[in-house]
Parts: C-alpha cells; structure tokens; sequence
C-alpha cells in the first residue's frame, strides 16, 4: 500500500490522525454496480431530462453583474488564510510569465507575513506576473531553487499560489475568445493579500487583525501607478479561499452556518464598499469561492462553513462557488504546488465562464433527493454530464472513499449502504442495508469520510499548464504520478460537500 498521506496545517489543524486515514482508507467500499441505463426506466428518464433542463437553462442565464474587463488594468484579488497564501506551495511552478498578466510588484503576496500593511516585493509597480516562493520569516526575500530544495518537508513557505494559475488559464482563454495573442489595452492584474492561519472574524473589517487592510492597500497601489499611467483601472474579482478556522473554532471561528453566512456577506459587502465604490466602480467585482473541504473539521460532523458557502453563492448575485478542494493533490491540509495550480485553473475556468462570457455559474451540485423503501436517489445539476465516479487525491496517491463519499442517516443514526450507483446520466442512487425510519439525510464528502467523495462530471475542458515534477527542488517521491506527470491538469467538476433531506416518494425536483 502507498504511503499514508500527511495531514499538515497552520498549528492546530492537525486533528485528523494517520490511523483515522488509515481506518478510512482500508475499510474502503469499491461498488461495482454496473451503470443502470435511464431509458430502462420511464421514471429516471423522465428525472434526468429535467435535470438537463435544469442545467441549460442555468448555464445559459446571462451575468449582467460581474464589471466586464474594458479597463486597461482589471485586478483581480485574493483573500483569505492559508490556502489563498498557498501555505507549503513549493516549488514555484510558473516561474516564467505565460501571457501578458501582471502582479503588483515581484511577488503576487505581500513582503510582509500578516499585519496590516501590503507591501509590494521590490518596487510598487506592475511586473509580469509569476509564482515565486518567499522566506517566511522574511516574505521580502524571494528563495532560489537551491534555496527551496533545502526546505523541511512541511515547511510553511508560501509559493504557487491560485491566483497565477488561474489569471493564465483565464487568459489563455481570454486571448483565444478574441483571436489576439495579446491585449495590452486590456490587462488582468493580480495580487493576493491573504493571511495564513486566520479565521473570518479575523479577516473582517471590524472586530479582527486589521489584516483587511492588505486588501485596501493593494488596491490604492495599483491604482495609483494606473493614474500616473493616465490609464483606467477597475476591480474585475476577489477569489475567496478561508474557512477551515472556522471549521476547527480557531482564532474566534465558529462553526456555525448562519454565523459564517453573516460574517462572509457583511466582509464582501465592506470589501464592495472600501473598494470599488471607493473609486467610483458602480459594479461589483465577482466574489468567485472555493468549497472548504470538511476534513479539518473537529468539532462535529457537519458541513456548515461548506454548506454557508453554496447557499451563499445561490442566494447573493455574483456570487460563485467555483467547487471543491478535495480532489487535488495535497500535502495534508494545505495543497502542494500542483495542486494549487491545478485549482487555480479551474478558478481561471469559472472566472472566464462569468465574467469574459458573461455566463451563470454553479458547480456540480445536488438539486434535490426522495425515498422509497430502502432506495435513495438524488438529482444533481452536472456541469458536463455524464456523472462519473472517479478517484480523488489525498496526499499524492488516488485513493477510493468508503461509499464514494455518501452516508445515510435517519431517526435510529447512521444506515449501512449496501450499493452506491450512477442509475442516469444526473442521478446517484443509494441502497439502504436496512428499514429507514422518519426522513433520511444524505451527507457527501463529510468529515466522516475525510471530507472527500468520488462524484465529478465529464467536463472536457482543456487545462493551460501542466503537471510537474520536479524532484530537485524538493517535491517527494510520490508526488512523481504516471497518470499526471507533463499531462494537462484534469478539469472535471467535481460535486461539492452538501447535507441534504431526501423527500418522500419518486417525484424529482421541480
């Protein structure tokens, strides 16, 4: 069996042990039902056509919120804790600037760690934009290969962070839409002013570390240096990527739904506010987020800094949850290099999708579930059907989860699952191994099962970088993967973390 993978964090995030990975891993339930045709059935059929429907008809609705990129600098902002930072995201992997993108300074970050200052690395103006790795105990000093090669295995360096890879997949994108191979009167910017190891309530303008602030600075530099330019500037987005303090109640989170919805609502509407209204932006910049993945939770088994998150992006405008972090390969709680560029490229996809098309976005995502006797199906908007069951990465290994990520629960506690299948190209259905009793809940990538599941779609997009291995500067062995090395990053949609009630009978969701 390949090597367990290590659970890494901030400090205190460090809950979920080698043996409770063990525990899940080896008591793995591969299901190997064969796929149930829809047309077999007049009632899955029926539930998959409108499913599809569904989901035309949501791709197809037209943004008209997101500020179109017609400025000459169009900024894009990253936020949060460590995954924003990209904590342990070294080596650098897009050393070379791919397209015409550019940072404000020599680094995306901060030359400061955390406080309330942003700092540009070098001289405050725009530079081609590229990964770098900066010393943490001194962010203005920028590592070299060899420098990096040394680091300790878990070491909190932070390097490729998402930002990087998800403005050169946007622009590729963006350049291909438009026929050019550069577009210097429209330029995407970016910078990230994220703090490593900090909960909402941190991060927030009232109440926190002033650690707010970064953001506001970043912005007042970048559009000082467009003035003096005498060139328009505007804020396109912000890639919102934190929550995993408050999962863990660190540093004043609280794992609560309504509590983060308020907190992560009020800070994007400050953001809003202290940002592009405060230049005269009258619409606001995208708010595009990532899913907090469920397996730093250790106060119970819920789902709802995840759960405030989707909910979120369905019930604010212009507001997208881009999907999960869970598939990619990581380093324990904090993503590897690759696995940050790997995500960023599917930010780049989402950003492309609502703010260059100016397209609706939702993730791979339940719309609803019934029961009958001992069956449960459920109903999924899917980006790109078919559903298909897939492996996702816990460490650098593909590793199946215990059900495909499902659990079932009713009034007596948790239900054994004797079956898991793929009955129709947008329907999951689950076998109880016995009598259901009241109204049964369904929970996907939870905290039980690692906060992992096995459910993404067909989505055939093509990635802009690849997957690297570079064993020189100090990536492990195991992180050199046949199925991945120098291959396009696979970019399927994933299905989020959800909780959800299943209804009485066979009607699908209206």
């Amino acid at each position: 069996m390949p090597e367990l993978p290590h659970i890494a964090s901030d400090s205190a995030l460090d809950t979920l042990s080698t043996s409770r990975w063990t525990a899940l891993l080896l008591g793995a339930v591969l299901v190997t039902t064969p796929l149930v045709s829809a047309a077999s059935d007049p009632s899955l059929s029926a539930r998959d056509a409108q499913n599809k429907r569904f989901s035309e008809q949501i791709m197809a609705e037209t943004n008209h919120h997101s500020p179109a990129p017609t400025a000459k600098y169009n900024h894009i902002i990253t936020y949060g804790q460590s995954l924003a930072s990209a904590a342990e995201g070294w080596p650098a992997l897009s050393k070379q600037p791919g397209y015409d993108n550019l940072m404000l300074g020599d680094s995306p970050r901060s030359a400061t760690f955390s406080g309330a200052r942003f700092v540009p690395v070098g001289e405050a103006s725009f530079k081609p934009l590229r990964a770098v790795v900066q010393l943490k105990r001194d962010p203005k000093t920028i590592l070299d290969s060899a420098a990096i090669a040394e680091l300790e295995q878990h070491a909190q360096e932070e390097g490729e962070s998402v930002e990087v890879g998800a403005l050169n997949m946007a622009r590729r994108l963006y350049l291909e839409k438009h026929g050019v191979e550069s577009d210097p009167e429209h330029l995407f910017v970016a910078s990230n002013a994220s703090t490593s190891g900090r909960s909402i309530v941190q991060l927030s303008k009232v109440g926190g570390t002033h650690e707010y602030r970064r953001v506001l600075q970043a912005v007042d530099q970048a559009k000082r240096i467009a003035d003096a330019q005498g060139a328009s500037y505007s804020i396109s987005a912000f890639f919102w990527l934190q929550g995993e303090y408050d999962y863990a109640e660190v540093q004043g989170g609280i794992n609560d739904k309504a509590t983060y919805k308020k907190m992560l609502r009020q800070l994007r509407e400050d953001l809003n506010t202290d940002t592009a209204k405060a230049i005269g932006q009258t619409q606001m910049p995208s708010f595009i987020s990532y899913q907090t993945d469920a397996k730093s939770s250790v106060v119970d088994g819920g789902l709802d800094i995840g759960m405030a998150q989707w909910e979120l992006a369905q019930e604010e405008p212009n507001w997208y949850l881009a999907g999960p972090v869970y598939p990619y390969v990581d380093k324990g709680t904090h993503l590897s290099a690759n696995g940050y560029r790997w995500f960023g490229q599917m930010l780049g996809k989402v950003y492309h999708q609502v703010v260059i098309e100016g397209r609706n976005w939702q993730p791979l995502s339940p719309r609803g579930a019934t029961f009958e006797d001992r069956e449960v199906l459920i109903d999924f908007h899917v980006p790109s059907p078919p559903l298909v069951f897939d492996q996702p990465y816990l460490g650098h290994q593909a590793w199946p989860i215990e059900n495909r990520g499902f659990i079932l629960i009713d009034e007596q506690g948790e239900v054994p699952i004797e079956a898991v299948e793929i009955v129709a190209d947008t329907v999951v259905r689950l076998n109880a191994g016995r009598d259901l009793v009241g109204t049964p809940r369904i929970r996907y990538a939870s905290h039980a099962v690692g906060g992992a599941g096995e459910l993404r779609d067909s989505d055939p997009t093509q990635a802009d970088a690849r997957y690297e291995y570079l064993p020189d500067e100090g990536m492990p062995r195991e992180a050199n993967i046949a199925a991945l090395v120098d291959k396009p990053y696979p970019l399927h949609n994933w299905s989020i973390a959800f909780e959800l009630q299943a209804g009485k009978g066979h009607a699908s969701p209206r």
